[in-house]
């Protein structure tokens, strides 16, 4: 005789899974990266965070992820989901705060602000334009340009998964964005050393390029890294500036879409995408400076620091592993050939007009520099105009009805003689 069920007894809810597996296994990446460099000759090495990223990315691609668990498709479900989601959100953001104070007041200038200033005024706007300029030729559909715009121009995932809902765009769309967005991240990780080494950029402005160019903030703070020292502190500095966007971008998408929000849905909007770790960042960066100002030479003041910059430097490397956990070779194969030359349209605006401002700026405000953010801003204009006529020509040529009309007579296509044109009323002329 089978068991009945008791229907009274309460069930076991489903625990949530505890972040410590995650936790530890990007720390130890991130250990095992320091040993690495520690047993490799000096000249053989290569910068700890990537040497961290490519130890996750081994582990994720090798039948070590089948030993441990970490099956690429079930990430988020399995043990370790929890714990790398904390790694690479909350240690993260707590790392950006922390190396607030590790800004000294004479690492940073006034050209550096110049080139973060160009960036957001020349180099967004630009990459927007292009990437809904070659979205025409790529038939990219709009919606998915905006994601993959988005997502360049100022944070990565982040910005992605804030302007999916205000333009309405679909799952699939939102996915494909994602893939794309984290697709030309990695590409970053591996690139942007080389690139700046071989144009001769210092650690500082290696990191300053870095957080303008580079998608995602654990991304651009490891690129950064890369760099030297004071590399990821100026990547921070700069990616936070971009991230402030975030804002002002998603009211305007709302605008673009006739939903004009309220005075106080609008005040709203701004306030709930100003992060949290932004502020503590530029806090700490002003407690260092006052720091140093009031007892720079304090043993209590410097022995901080040092626990600051260990402290920092290690989250950075977990956060590094993490990021590299997540590079399985399918993943990233994910996005669909459009999208991923419209993405490398996208990454590569941004990341050569950003690495020009950089440069030039260097030299203060000269005729060069503004021409270079003139003929950008003018060029891109021009090309999106174009691309606009010739999707409104498309689009009047797909859709029926009495609007299409309307549409072909602004642009001035001829009407067909045999009018099957729905009227406004729905019904089809008798002919």
């Amino acid at each position: 005789m089978s068991a009945v069920p008791n229907i009274d007894r309460p069930q076991p809810e489903t625990a949530t899974p505890s972040p410590l597996p995650g936790i530890l296994l990007a720390s130890a990446l991130g250990a095992a990266a320091l040993g690495v460099q520690r047993l490799v000759p000096a000249r053989l090495a290569l910068p700890d965070v990537l040497v961290a990223l490519v130890l996750g990315a081994i582990v994720v691609n090798s039948p070590l992820a089948r030993v441990l668990g970490l099956g690429a498709h079930d990430r988020g479900r399995n043990r370790y989901g929890n714990g790398l989601n904390f790694v690479g959100k909350t240690v993260l953001r707590v790392s950006v705060i922390m190396m607030g104070l590790r800004i000294e007041a004479h690492l940073f200038g006034s050209r550096d602000l110049l080139a973060i200033i160009l960036a957001l005024a020349t180099a967004l706007p630009t990459t927007y334009l292009l990437t809904h300029a070659f979205a025409v030729p790529l038939g990219v559909p709009r919606r998915l340009a905006h994601l993959v715009a988005a997502g360049t121009m100022i944070c990565g995932a982040s910005a992605v998964n804030a302007v999916a809902p205000v333009i309405g765009a679909r799952r699939q769309e939102q996915g494909v964005a994602l893939a794309t967005i984290f697709l030309f991240s990695a590409v970053a990780l591996v690139v942007f050393r080389s690139v700046a080494q071989g144009l001769g950029l210092t650690p500082h402005a290696g990191g300053l390029w870095s957080g303008l160019a580079v998608n995602d903030l654990a991304s651009a703070v490891a690129v950064g890294a890369q760099m030297g020292p004071g590399g990821s502190e100026m990547a921070a500095l700069s990616k936070s500036a971009r991230v402030l966007m975030l804002a002002p971008i998603l009211v305007a998408f709302s605008l673009s879409r006739g939903g004009a929000p309220s005075r106080s849905d609008l005040g709203r909007t701004v306030r709930s995408h100003i992060p949290g770790f932004v502020i503590g960042f530029l806090v700490l960066a002003f407690a260092r400076a006052g720091g140093d100002a009031l007892f720079g030479d304090a043993p209590a003041w410097r022995t901080l620091l040092v626990v600051n910059r260990n402290v920092v430097a290690f989250a950075t490397l977990t956060v590094s592993a993490g990021i590299g956990l997540h590079l399985s070779v399918e993943g990233l194969l994910s996005a669909g050939a459009r999208a991923v030359a419209l993405g490398a349209v996208a990454a590569t605006t941004m990341s050569a007009l950003t690495l020009t401002l950089v440069m030039q700026a260097a030299d203060g405000v000269t005729p060069r520099l503004l021409l270079t953010c003139t003929a950008s801003l003018g060029g891109a204009f021009a090309l999106w105009l174009v691309a606009r006529r010739v999707r409104a020509t498309r689009e009047a040529m797909h859709i029926p009805g009495e609007v299409t009309r309307r549409r072909r007579a602004a642009l001035g296509l001829p009407l067909p003689s045999n009018d099957r044109y729905a009227s406004p009323s729905g019904e089809y002329p008798v002919s």
